[in-house]
């Protein structure tokens, strides 16, 4: 290992990211893996077999500016109909991402592909910071789960907010 990066993980150990050399490059190598770094090439960034794109925020929000809410919500339906997180959840995780016991899986899941900070309690899920606009978690989270959702008003612009309603009860509205 040259010196130069046993110096930079030296550095990382004495700013506390790992308690030590070992555990840092054991992670790196986990991170390697579960993200599939050897397969990465000039033809795209693979994580299993889905193709990653690196898209700033920016260009996120210009695009969903373009859109109605009405049209980032169905837009969401059909994103969330065909999930690759679903994939993940019954193959890798051997369980169905539609039942209520696998929703905080899903939901890390989310969270750990750049959704946002999730917070998810009784009937309540919290996007802090999200990546999408809020009429798009929307759709997508009641199209991949199989449940209605309702908004609810944040004081923080930076949160979306959503109540599960019960079945056979009706929200507020599609967006």
């Amino acid at each position: 290992m040259s010196q130069p990066l046993v110096q930079r993980i030296d550095e990382l150990v004495k700013a506390r990211a790992g308690r030590s050399r070992a555990q840092l490059i054991e992670d790196a190598v986990r991170w390697f893996l579960d993200l599939s770094v050897h397969k990465w090439s000039d033809r795209g960034i693979y994580v299993n077999s889905c193709r990653v794109a690196l898209e700033s925020e920016t260009l996120s929000s210009l695009f969903f500016s373009k859109l109605t809410p009405t049209e980032q919500y169905e837009l969401g339906v059909t994103a969330g109909s065909q999930a690759p997180v679903a994939d993940a959840v019954t193959l890798l995780h051997g369980r169905n991402p539609r039942d209520e016991s696998s929703r905080a899986l899903v939901l890390g899941l989310l969270q750990d592909n750049g959704w946002g900070a999730i917070s998810y309690h009784d009937d309540l899920i919290v996007f802090s910071s999200p990546f999408y606009p809020a009429p798009f978690i929307k759709g997508y989270l009641e199209s991949l789960l199989r449940i209605n959702l309702d908004v609810v008003e944040t004081s923080v612009k930076e949160n979306a907010a959503f109540r599960i309603m019960k079945k056979g009860s009706k929200g507020a509205g599609t967006t």
